[in-house]
């Protein structure tokens, strides 16, 4: 089979809209709709609500029905509305709800595209890519680049902060076609249900588990706070116009994008857990001092620094889980994990305005944000820092897991004597 550049692409395409409204967040929901910095934590947390929510069903529907790309489509043309959509509204309340849908819709994209992607992977009749992870790494990849490509696409809304919708609208269209006409359903993988009961077994069984999933909530949830007020910090304390904030919240994630695939191959050498500890402590520092200047060049060198740091730990962590993870219960783990991250990048906006308005009341509003950055800095170096006890009862439970994977194909493989 050769390289599905058509389902890559649609999958880096699906993320350019969602990011490339974050710059403009400020310009329409302060300025155009009059209201706070809460409602901007609202608009940033609550289409992780629905995409939580309505994640699982895309999935059931799919399965279903043995289709992904009418459902794409269906949904992008759907999403399309949504984003045209809030363009219209003048009430915030009725701004947020549309928010909400439109979150729900978007998790049916890009989660069935992705599952697109799996379906190759699971196919044992296609020897290039079967069980070899492969494209569900490059996928990945192009998913985190479309996040950050679609930062500095802000800068279209410089002059009209509706613009990034009309364009995000106009994208979701372009993919709902490209799906109906090039996109080509291959046999549907089913997942096998995710069972909480399942995951508690798990953790039982290897407490060392819940580590993984502390870091990928940490991770999620500081990204929150760059989504909100790291966000309106750029463009109310800084003065920085959509284009140029966008860009530098996309200089955390394009690094992140590019240093996924070599920080999975440097692991082969490393290990796993050094770079997950080393990345994290490194994206926490910088991330606190990313609060403490005003200066162009030494922001612009702070975020890259946090970008890298956050490179080299995105992908080790979900390969911690995945490693430590039971024989049989990958999915079970992966599914919470990725859900744990959700519901981090869901509370991050609104603990970090919260946070913002206690410490400006208690500190003024010169020191209150440098507090907040270390604050949420300091999250990802005390995780490090409680992480580090038990590194080699971590690396021995990894190894264990290891030998009971090797007995399990041993066990499973045709006896040739």
């Amino acid at each position: 089979m050769s390289f599905p550049f058509t389902l890559v692409t649609l999958v880096f395409l699906s993320m350019v809209p969602v990011t490339m409204l974050v710059p403009v967040v400020k310009d329409i929901v302060k300025d155009r709709l009059l209201g706070t910095n809460y409602e901007v934590a609202y608009f940033t947390s609550i289409p992780m609500l629905g995409s939580f929510l309505f994640g699982p069903v895309a999935g059931i529907l799919s399965d279903k029905f043995q289709n992904r790309k009418y459902l794409i489509a269906c949904f992008c043309f759907i999403d399309a509305f949504l984003f045209y959509s809030l363009t219209l509204v003048h009430d915030l309340n009725v701004f947020l709800w549309l928010r909400f849908f439109e979150g729900a819709a978007h998790i049916f994209i890009i989660g069935l595209l992705l599952s697109s992607a799996a379906d190759i992977e699971n196919d044992p009749s296609n020897q290039r890519y079967y069980g070899k992870g492969v494209l569900m790494g490059v996928t990945g990849m192009f998913l985190s680049l479309g996040g950050a490509f679609g930062m500095p696409l802000g800068i279209l809304g410089r002059k009209n902060p509706l613009i990034p919708f009309y364009v995000g609208s106009a994208i979701l269209v372009f993919i709902g076609l490209a799906s109906l006409l090039l996109l080509k359903d291959g046999k549907i993988h089913k997942e096998r249900k995710f069972k909480f009961s399942l995951l508690l077994v798990a953790a039982k069984e290897n407490p060392y588990l819940i580590i993984p999933f502390l870091f990928n909530f940490i991770d999620r949830f500081t990204v929150g706070f760059f989504m909100s007020s790291f966000n309106i910090h750029l463009r109310e304390n800084l003065g920085f116009n959509a284009g140029i904030s966008g860009l530098f919240m996309g200089l955390v994630l394009f690094p992140m994008s590019l240093l996924s695939y070599p920080a999975a191959i440097l692991s082969r050498k490393t290990g796993i857990l050094p770079l997950v500890l080393a990345g994290s402590l490194f994206y926490g520092i910088f991330l606190g001092f990313a609060g403490t200047t005003n200066d162009f060049w030494l922001l612009l060198t702070y975020l890259v620094l946090c970008g890298i740091g956050a490179g080299v730990m995105f992908v080790p962590s979900m390969m911690l889980a995945s490693r430590m993870s039971k024989p049989g219960l990958t999915a079970t783990t992966m599914a919470a994990f990725t859900g744990v991250g959700s519901l981090g990048f869901m509370f991050g906006p609104l603990a970090s305005v919260n946070l913002q308005s206690y410490l400006e009341f208690k500190l003024g509003s010169q020191y209150s944000f440098p507090v907040l950055s270390f604050s949420f800095g300091f999250l990802e170096i005390l995780l490090v820092l409680l992480t580090v006890p038990f590194f080699h009862k971590i690396l021995q439970k990894m190894k264990n897991r290891q030998l009971e994977r090797e007995e399990i194909s041993l066990a499973n493989s045709p006896n040739l004597f």
